[in-house]
């Protein structure tokens, strides 16, 4: 028996699938001592996470992933305390 999946599925396995790649080249970079090693591992995972973000705007344009904008105060807010911890 023969199954197919349809365009929604597909684009779900790619999210999940971009998601859990960009989780494994964090922790490479994490454990990795190499200099070089670490740039080229930070080079991919950044392509990795632009794939992952361009999967969710598919989605997010046809309606496969709903989300709740947060307000632009409470965004500001939060913006502003993470930014604190940058130095």
């Amino acid at each position: 028996m023969e199954r197919s999946l349809n365009d929604e599925q597909i684009i779900k396995d790619i999210l999940t699938s971009e998601k859990n790649m960009a989780k494994m080249y964090m922790d490479a970079i994490l454990e990795s001592s190499c200099p070089n090693m670490r740039d080229t591992l930070g080079q991919v995972h950044m392509d990795v996470a632009d794939d992952q973000y361009s999967c969710f705007k598919y989605m997010e344009k046809n309606n496969l992933y709903p989300i709740e904008y947060a307000e632009t105060q409470k965004l500001d807010t939060t913006i502003q305390k993470f930014s604190s911890l940058q130095s």
